[in-house]
Order: structure tokens, then C-alpha cells, then sequence
């Protein structure tokens, strides 16, 4: 602990500017949202705290020349990172989906200060490696948290309306509440009116209805490039989860996509990251919102994937409501409406995992009369009792240059319906955590069962190895990997010392060895075969002397490393 406290202090000393986030008793406040910053800060603290568990290192810098920090997480003293089954997991994509960053922080920090504490997190940094980065987009997280627009993109200048401009009518903030919400303008053609239960609400005018004061809703703001339209082109405009290789789209098929596949540094260093760290053995891409879970299939027809992957995932997400209790949907949209460019896709069909898409926060509003739905009136309750009423701007009158006497207020978006309000977000991203335990827990796990040396006369030994997969995903993770050959098959290797091999080869492939989830057979209800995750390998070696002996080596890509060694005597 001294020189964990050591390294903290030359930390603060080497910057002014430094903010604590981990509190002297190891806690940190989440009912606030984070910055790039604060989020920095708190990975090296987690560094400089427990050395033994957490490093961080930038993939690459934003397109704002932010870097784009990891926290590899892992119990380093008993074995390499790379040895062991790595988990990727990510936050942030899109610029105000904040919730999703702070889910990534707070497993970075539960799995750092719970080791050793807790069972499931001190097994699961002992045998597998997490690779969290809590702030994919930087740029536009800190744009979001000091700026009233709700941003979903990045910030790179984009012409999202086509005039040869770019980001030339954003939204405004007129009134000063800190927040972009609605403008009502009178009109006789308007399309709302005021609800007679309660005046904050809006509704549809029915057709054919004319009596009573009618008016047109309008995003806040100007109209600051003369078209008629408000807020049409405002920052940015590139959506980086439709950036990835896999299906991408022109624009024609997908707006926001982006001038080309990986054109943008976050996206980039994304695949640059994975495609170097092939241990890893799945993808969370933490969205919000809506209070759910996306699967696949997301932008491939679900007859284009394995039937036993779909199985898995079938599997896998029903987990996630019995710890969750939210539902969980595929994130295909159905032929010629699908996503193109989505990181799970790419993930799946040209990785060889399973990637997920938690969509965090459906907890707008609450539904009190019981009927399985939240309407708008028992949202505006919900702010009432459990915001005191700051979710909700009352409307005023504001004189608009363009549009004369407007009446200006509504939700504040960005912490009622995008992210919880900060007062609620603890509970929100805690109540994940045993599901990112169950998905990362369930990889394969290579084990070096046994490794011995029986003499057979005249210097010579014969080698026995039993090598087993006590993880519950085949080596393989999918069946797709197996199909499109991006699963490398597991390896034993002989490596003598003072001795050769004198029948068969040094190195010998044992293929893709199944996980405990073949033991359970068909339906996972068991009947599989006893010892189907094992596999025999033999060697027959001669020693040159008394000090001779052998090293056992297997080497899984997702399953990990491990050896042994063994004297020849």
C-alpha cells in the first residue's frame, strides 16, 4: 500500500490540474456524470492503487487528438495478460449516451477494489483479462457535458442536410435552462394542442377537429441558414456504430455512415486493438436507452448466422433478464431496413465472438396504474415526485427573431429520457454487473490437466499431457469462427532441455477443444459426451543427461497458456 500511495502522490504532483475521483476510502461518487478527464484520472488512480491488477495504455487518439484509454484489468502476478482470455468492453459511442461510458468506470472500479474481496471477481481477474474503455468518443461525451444540444454523433464537421455546409444550424438554447427543448408556436394549422389534464402536456389534433388554440412544435433554436427548417445540420453528423466494416453503407443505405469503412480515428483503433488481441472472447458496447438488451442477429438476417450461435445468444440473453429483469431483442431491423456498419456485426462475422449492445436507462418515468406502460402523464408524475420537478422546464414566452412570441420549455432530454438523472445512476449500471461476470466467466479456459514422464529404458521417456477446456465456450467461441477459419486450432508444444524428440513432432495441433457447454449435450440438458472438453497428447523424447528435462507448453488463442515442467529421471 506504501507505494500504491507513493505513485498516487507523484501523480497529483505532476499535475495541477489533477480532481480525485477515488475517495481516500476507495469510493467513488456516482451521482455525477464523467468527463475524459475525470475518467483518466480515475484509471490511473485504479493504476496507481492496485498495480498488481490495473494498466492503461491509449489505442489511438480521437479525432480531436483526445487519447483513447484502456484499462487492462487482470491479476498480472499469476499470468500475462495475453495468456489468459481477454474481454472487451466499451461505453460512449454516441456523444450523449453517457450512461453507457459510466457502466465501463464502474466496472473498472468494482472489478479493481472487489478482488480478493469477492469470489466471483477475484476468480474472474485470476483467470481472465478485461479490456475496458470507458470513453470511445471522448470528443463528443465532454462536447455533451458542457454544451445544452443532445449530440449522437461525432463532432467531425458533417452536412447532414445536403447544401454544401456544414454544422450550420444547430440547436440554441434561447431561454438559458441549461437544456434544447421544445418551441410551441400558435397556429391554426398547428398539429398539438394543450391537454385538458394538465397543461404541460401536448396532444395530437384529431382530424377533423377546429375548435380550440392549436400550435406547431419546434426543436429550440434558429433558423440560422434561412431553409425553413430549425436544427436541421447541427454538429457533426458521422454515427461511428455504423462505421465498421461488416455491410456498411452508402448513404443512400445508411445516413451518418461515414465517407468510408473505418474512416474515423475511434473506429479505426477499435479493429486495430481487437485484431492484435486475439485472446479476446466478446464484445459489450454499452448504448443507451431504453431499458433493454441487443442481440444479434443486428445487420445480417438471422440466416446468415450458425444456428447453434443463435442458440448461445438465445442463451446468454435470457441471462440477462433473470438478472436484469429488462428484455432483450434483436438488433436486426428486417430486410432493407437493417443497420449497416455495427460493431457486433463486424465482431461476429469477422472476429468470430459474440458482441452485445446493452441499451441502459427505460427508466423514464413509471408506470403507477400498473398497465405495463409509462404515459406521458405518469412521466410527468415521475418528475414531480422523484425530480422535483427539474426534469420538466415550464413553458414561457420568448420572442423568437424569426418566429415573433413562442412559448419555450418541455423535458430536458439528455437526463430524463437519454440517461437517468444522476440521482438514479448507480442503480442503474450496478444492477448489470453479475450478467458481465456471467458473460466473461463463460469463456473458454485451457487447462494443463496433467503433464508426466514414464521411462522406457535406454535414456528414452515417454511424455503423457492431458489437456482440458474447463470454460464453458469451445476454444473456437463460435461456430461461425469455425466456418469462415478464424479459429486457430489449440497447440501443445514439446520443448526439451538437454533431451530430443525422438518420435513426432515437437509441436502437435489438438483442433478446437469443446467447453463444459458439450458436457451438457443437446438442449444443454445433458447428455453429452464425459470427456469431451479433454484432449490426450504424447511425446517420446530421449535424454542426453542427468539434468534432462521437457517443458509442456499449450497454447489456446481464446483459451489462454499454460505449461509445465517436467524432469526426465
Amino acid at each position: 500500500m506504501k507505494s500504491a500511495t507513493l505513485a498516487l502522490a507523484l501523480m497529483l504532483a505532476a499535475s495541477s490540474a489533477f480532481t480525485a475521483v477515488l475517495r481516500p476510502d476507495g469510493t467513488v461518487d456516482w451521482t455525477r456524470y464523467h468527463n475524459s478527464d475525470d475518467a483518466e484520472t480515475l484509471l490511473r488512480e485504479l493504476v496507481a492503487r492496485y498495480p498488481d491488477l490495473a494498466k492503461m495504455y491509449s489505442i489511438g487518439k480521437s479525432f480531436q487528438g483526445k487519447e483513447l484509454w484502456v484499462l487492462e484489468l487482470t491479476n498480472r502476478k499469476l499470468k500475462p495478460p495475453e495468456e489468459k482470455p481477454g474481454y472487451y468492453v466499451d461505453g460512449g459511442i454516441h456523444s450523449c449516451e453517457l450512461a453507457g461510458a459510466e457502466q465501463v468506470l464502474y466496472l473498472a472500479w468494482y472489478f479493481a477494489t472487489k478482488h480478493g474481496a469477492e469470489p466471483a471477481v477475484t476468480r474472474l481477474l485470476d483467470t481472465r483479462t478485461l479490456y475496458l474503455r470507458p470513453k470511445f468518443n471522448p470528443d463528443g461525451a465532454d462536447y455533451c457535458l458542457t454544451h445544452p444540444d443532445s449530440l449522437r454523433s461525432t463532432v467531425r464537421p458533417w452536412d447532414d442536410d445536403g447544401d454544401g455546409q456544414k454544422d450550420e444550424d444547430p440547436a440554441e438554447d434561447l431561454d438559458g435552462d441549461g437544456a434544447i427543448t421544445t418551441m410551441r408556436v400558435k397556429n391554426p394549422n398547428g398539429t398539438h394542442g394543450v391537454s385538458s389534464e394538465d397543461p404541460r402536456m401536448m396532444v395530437e389534433r384529431k382530424l377533423g377537429e377546429t375548435a380550440g388554440q392549436f400550435y406547431l412544435l419546434l426543436s429550440e433554436g434558429t433558423d440560422n441558414d434561412g431553409d425553413g427548417e430549425f436544427n436541421e445540420d447541427g454538429v457533426g453528423g458521422i454515427d461511428m456504430n455504423r462505421n465498421f466494416p461488416r455491410t456498411w453503407g452508402l448513404p443512400y443505405q445508411q445516413t451518418g455512415a461515414g465517407p468510408f469503412p473505418l474512416s474515423e480515428p475511434e473506429t479505426r483503433a477499435t479493429l486495430d486493438f481487437l485484431v492484435s488481441h486475439p485472446n479476446v472472447t466478446g464484445i459489450v458496447h454499452n448504448h443507451t436507452a431504453g431499458g433493454f438488451l441487443y442481440r444479434l442477429p443486428s445487420t445480417n438476417p438471422p440466416a446468415d448466422h450458425e444456428e447453434d450461435d443463435l442458440a448461445l445468444v438465445q442463451m446468454f440473453g435470457d441471462e440477462y433478464t433473470r438478472v436484469t429483469g429488462h428484455r432483450v431483442e434483436d438488433s436486426y431491423a428486417g430486410e432493407g431496413r437493417s443497420r449497416h456498419g455495427t460493431l457486433i456485426s463486424w465482431g461476429y462475422f469477422d472476429y468470430g465472438v459474440i458482441g452485445w449492445v446493452p441499451e441502459h436507462w427505460g427508466g423514464f418515468g413509471q408506470d403507477y396504474d400498473g398497465d405495463k406502460k409509462v404515459s406521458e402523464k405518469e412521466r410527468l408524475r415521475w418528475n414531480d415526485d422523484e425530480l422535483g420537478g427539474t426534469g420538466f422546464t415550464p413553458r414561457k414566452e420568448y420572442q423568437h427573431p424569426q418566429l415573433g412570441i413562442v412559448e419555450i420549455g418541455g423535458w430536458k432530454r439528455k437526463f430524463t429520457q437519454q440517461n437517468p438523472p444522476p440521482k438514479l445512476l448507480e442503480k442503474e449500471i450496478a444492477m448489470k454487473v453479475p450478467w458481465f461476470i456471467y458473460i466473461a466467466n463463460a469463456s473458454p479456459l485451457l487447462r494443463l490437466v496433467e503433464a508426466k514422464a514414464t521411462a522406457l529404458g535406454g535414456g528414452l521417456f515417454r511424455i503423457d499431457a492431458l489437456v482440458e477446456n474447463e470454460g464453458f465456450l469451445p476454444t473456437n467461441i463460435t461456430e461461425r469462427a469455425l466456418k469462415a477459419e478464424l479459429a486457430k486450432p489449440v497447440r501443445a508444444r514439446l520443448k526439451p532441455s538437454n533431451a530430443d524428440v525422438v518420435d513426432g513432432k515437437a509441436v502437435k495441433d489438438l483442433g478446437n477443444l469443446p467447453g463444459t457447454r458439450a458436457l451438457r449435450g443437446p438442449g444443454f440438458s445433458g447428455g453429452g459426451a464425459p470427456a469431451a472438453n479433454r484432449r490426450d497428447v504424447s511425446w517420446v523424447v530421449k535424454a542426453r543427461g542427468a539434468d534432462a528435462s521437457v517443458e509442456v507448453e499449450v497454447v489456446s488463442e481464446k483459451g489462454g497458456t499454460e505449461r509445465k515442467q517436467v524432469p526426465l529421471r
